[in-house]
């Protein structure tokens, strides 16, 4: 029997999908987009004053809905973050839409109930569960893709979005399908309690720890599954392809560490594990990087850039899975790292790809020319770029430098030395081609004379991401303790075993 502490647990999702269909309603009774935005921006407080009442409420774990929903300091840390997404998104689409996409109310609404998707996905503790929210958070992503109707590279990176997302949707649920017949459960608690029994050597085991990390792998654009990122970046509206690049990534990190540690899979099996990981996090920086530094158009490299930030935070979830047999506490330790590096990767991503939805607004271009001069004709659109650009190249002291620092830091300790030395190594690649962004914006003459004026939401939303980039830079300890307790719930159940 649900019980009203149960809807209780589950407002923040609530709100915000009544939120979207509000903004559906809107959008039938007027096409002023001004209204429209407003509505899902202002809209947004109702969740966010959820979250944040029971961020302050928060008296241990709980569950609801046969375990189905989990509410605990991990999954409330990742709620905060995508409803960051969602209000900075909505501030810095709104000019591309009005140009690009005819589609106001289609575009907020289905960015809305992805973000109630993406939310499910990082506060579920059941497979089937954690399968749905993947495909409501899928869904929507795949029309957002295709909004821009007269584009041909617009429709053809939603076709390819389906396609692939389908054929990853397939063999998660295989992998899921696979954990049920061993363990005759879907529950994450009850599959690490199953787990502990098992001997190692169990080939079913290996194969559906393999079958997850490919589904999700989609997910996070991690290689070899990276292959829808670069060509849907590129046809999806700008917007899009912000949200994808931090939305997506960052609730299939949420979904992935939560199965891999909370549902103990690596209690069976460990060195398969950390090997494949290992292997995967090494394609995709190595690649992700070396792709991303031959690029022409700006948006395929962002693309790239994202799968070799995908590879660094493998390198930190390696550590943590491969320490949590040991030292539970340690481990734990390195997925608060893991976390503080989403939050500055979101962030930081974020404010970069407010650049770029500017600069495409501005003169209509997308490649990294069209940037040529830029600190002559808009400073503060440039200066916000730059800074960005900066903290992903992890150049100090812009937090991207502190949250790579604590990554690399917490892998070497957890026995990771080899692995960190390789990400180092990618590091310094990927500062040649941030690099050479900030150094035609700086440096190069301008194509045209004359100021570009940024509008009032793409200056906000730069402004904020920027203003967030250095408040984190200061507050860096602050943050990497409140990221301990989210973390340490993960591992509360390992902890004095």
């Amino acid at each position: 029997m649900i019980q009203p502490s149960d809807l209780y647990l589950l407002a923040p999702q609530i709100s915000l999908t009544l939120l979207a269909l509000v903004v559906m309603a809107v959008d039938l009774f007027t096409k002023k987009r001004i209204v429209i935005a407003a509505t899902a921006l202002v809209g947004l407080i109702v969740p966010a004053a959820f979250t944040i009442a029971q961020v302050i409420t928060f008296n241990g774990p709980q569950t609801a809905f046969f375990k189905m929903l989990v509410v605990d300091q991990y999954s409330l840390f990742f709620e905060i973050i995508f409803l960051i997404i969602a209000a900075v998104i909505i501030l810095a689409s709104y000019d591309y839409i009005g140009k690009y996409v005819q589609a106001d109310g289609e575009f907020y609404s289905l960015m809305l109930l992805s973000v109630v998707g993406m939310m499910f996905m990082a506060s579920t503790g059941e497979l089937i569960s954690i399968y749905i929210a993947l495909e409501l958070t899928s869904f929507p992503l795949y029309i957002m893709a295709g909004l821009i109707r007269s584009d041909a590279k617009s429709s053809e990176a939603a076709v390819k979005y389906v396609l692939l997302g389908a054929m990853s949707s397939a063999i998660l649920l295989y992998g899921f399908a696979l954990l049920y017949g061993l363990t005759g459960t879907t529950d994450l608690q009850g599959l690490a309690h199953t787990f502990k029994s098992f001997s190692d050597g169990n080939l079913m085991v290996i194969v559906a720890d393999v079958l997850v990390i490919a589904g999700f792998g989609f997910k996070i654009s991690a290689v070899p599954f990276h292959m829808w990122a670069p060509d849907i970046y590129e046809g999806a509206p700008t917007p899009a392809t912000a949200f994808f690049s931090v939305g997506s990534k960052a609730a299939g990190f949420a979904a992935l560490i939560r199965v891999l540690v909370y549902g103990g899979l690596w209690q069976v099996d460990l060195v398969p594990l950390v090997a494949t990981l290992s292997i995967v996090a090494i394609l995709t920086m190595t690649l992700g990087n070396f792709v991303a530094a031959v690029q022409t158009n700006i948006k395929r490299m962002m693309a790239y850039s994202s799968i070799a930030q995908a590879g660094y935070i493998l390198v930190g979830v390696i550590g943590t899975v491969g320490m949590a047999y040991k030292n539970p506490a340690a481990a734990a330790t390195g997925t608060a790292a893991v976390l503080f590096f989403i939050l500055v990767y979101v962030v930081t991503n974020l404010g970069a790809f407010s650049g770029i939805i500017a600069l495409a607004n501005l003169t209509g271009g997308e490649k990294i020319d069209d940037f040529r001069g830029l600190w002559r004709r808009a400073p503060l659109l440039s200066v916000g770029t730059a800074l960005c650009l900066l903290s992903l190249a992890g150049i100090p002291p812009v937090a991207g430098f502190f949250s790579k620092v604590f990554i690399f830091t917490a892998a070497w300790q957890l026995g990771q030395p080899w692995l960190v030395i390789i990400a180092l190594l990618n590091s310094i690649v990927s500062v040649v081609y941030y690099g050479r962004v900030i150094k035609v914006m700086f440096f190069d003459e301008p194509q045209k004379e004359g100021r570009l004026v940024t509008s009032m939401s793409l200056a906000t939303s730069i402004t904020l991401a920027s203003a967030a980039l250095l408040v984190l830079t200061v507050i860096v300890q602050l943050v990497i303790n409140a990221a301990n307790p989210a973390a340490f719930n993960l591992f509360a159940s390992l902890v004095g075993r």
